[in-house]
């Protein structure tokens, strides 16, 4: 294993562990208001965001939060740089880590952004799923493609295997933009006000949770492709 790959991992597992552990510490302080237990089907990211602007202790979760996600991240850097020691479309995988980063500012941004300013978070929840789709697109036609070289030579059996990975994603990610509910979901929320009145499943917050996760497992194809 070359130090850029072991780069590759180690970012990716830091940042996962601090991702979790905001939203565990987040997720208790959720449950101490008298609310409900936070649950990824029903609340908002923005609702677990423990910031507050009077108490500076609170400024370490979206900074923390923000260092995860950059974390995460900066895995395609170091795919990046590997792919352009070996030699190989490197242009493809810097493209790849500046679409990560967008996508990972535009998550932290939606954090913030409250269903009172419903127009500005339904933009940043599309913004975000958008370059999710991007991600996964890049992955689809460029990853497992013969005309492109990347850390390894191009072997047939990984080439059909992030294939297949790429286009479940791109599965998973119609399942959350196609869900039926969709076209009842503004009526799960009031949206001119904080308090909320919706049914047990969310559309727009699985939406949102189910695009970081696959913020995530995008890099699922460039993992395969790094070390295979």
């Amino acid at each position: 294993m070359s130090e850029l790959q072991g780069a590759f991992l180690a970012s990716i597992g830091i940042g996962l562990i601090i991702c979790i552990l905001v939203f565990v510490i987040e997720g208790r302080a959720f449950a101490k208001t008298g609310n409900a237990k936070y649950s990824l089907l029903r609340y908002f990211p923005f609702e677990l965001n423990c910031f507050k602007r009077n108490s500076k202790v609170s400024y370490v979760y979206p900074i923390a939060l923000f260092v995860g996600t950059l974390l995460i991240s900066s895995s395609y850097l170091f795919f990046a740089l590997e792919t352009q020691q070996k030699g190989g479309a490197m242009t493809v995988a810097y493209i790849m880590f500046a679409i990560s980063c967008i996508t990972a500012l535009a998550y932290n941004a939606l954090t913030f952004i409250k269903l009172s300013n419903y127009q500005m978070h339904l933009i940043f929840a599309v913004f975000f799923v958008c370059l999710n789709l991007l991600e996964m697109i890049l992955s689809l036609f460029f990853l497992p493609n013969n005309n492109y070289f990347y850390v390894n030579a191009p072997h047939q059996a990984t080439q059909i295997v992030v294939f297949i990975v790429s286009f479940l994603l791109l599965i998973f990610e119609a399942i959350l933009m196609f869900n039926p509910s969709y076209k009842r979901w503004n009526k799960m929320v009031k949206v001119d006000a904080e308090t909320f009145n919706r049914p047990r499943y969310n559309y727009l917050a699985m939406l949102e949770w189910g695009n970081f996760v696959i913020y995530i497992l995008n890099l699922l194809p460039v993992g395969i492709v790094m070390f295979f």
